[in-house]
């Protein structure tokens, strides 16, 4: 019963910030919503912030304990990615709040870890190091996370299943070529 009640209360949370900002969210908000008293909000959380933290951190152990092969990096990207698709708004609300890095955090921790097991993949075979494949992962990530960054800070005009199919297409199309360049690069030293 304890796990339900702290679920209800974080997924309260997520649905109240669809609708607005956390700042304007109360703990009597999400009390109403999931239908608990303040009591019970105050024995598992001490304030909204720490609810926010623990359903980040909840969505990102789920994201990174997911063991589901994929057909492709695009699959696996939309399914990486879908607290954003679901959750526009509330993202967009956490994004420009003074939380914004706890959302950070959360697309860095998610995007690197299935960046990494593909780009591990394409390197089999390859004498790429430990550093490169750490480069090469953290060149793609940060492309992927800095576009998402930006659609939220356009106001989430396109769309981001458009972004993600574009950025999927972007990576099957230089991937090797980026691994080839590297190769070369160091047998030359």
């Amino acid at each position: 019963m304890a796990k339900f009640t702290q679920q209800a209360i974080m997924y309260s949370l997520l649905k109240l910030l669809q609708e607005k900002p956390i700042d304007k969210i109360t703990v009597k908000d999400i009390c109403e919503l999931c239908e608990i008293n303040r009591n019970t909000f105050y024995y598992y959380y001490s304030d909204i912030y720490q609810v926010l933290e623990e359903l980040l951190k909840s969505e990102t152990e789920k994201s990174l304990k997911e063991k589901q092969e994929y057909k492709n990096f695009y699959e696996e990207y939309l399914q990486k990615y879908h607290l954003v698709l679901e959750y526009k708004k509330a993202v967009f609300h956490l994004y420009n709040s003074k939380n914004r890095d706890m959302i950070l955090k959360y697309f860095y921790d998610v995007t690197e870890d299935f960046v990494e097991k593909y780009v591990r993949k394409e390197v089999i075979g390859t004498n790429l190091s430990e550093d490169d494949i750490r480069f090469v992962t953290h060149f793609y990530s940060n492309s992927m996370i800095g576009n998402t960054l930006r659609w939220l800070q356009h106001g989430m005009q396109d769309s981001q299943e458009r972004l993600i199919y574009r950025m999927s297409v972007s990576y099957q199309a230089t991937i090797k070529a980026l691994i080839a360049q590297i190769e070369k690069e160091k047998s030359k030293n």
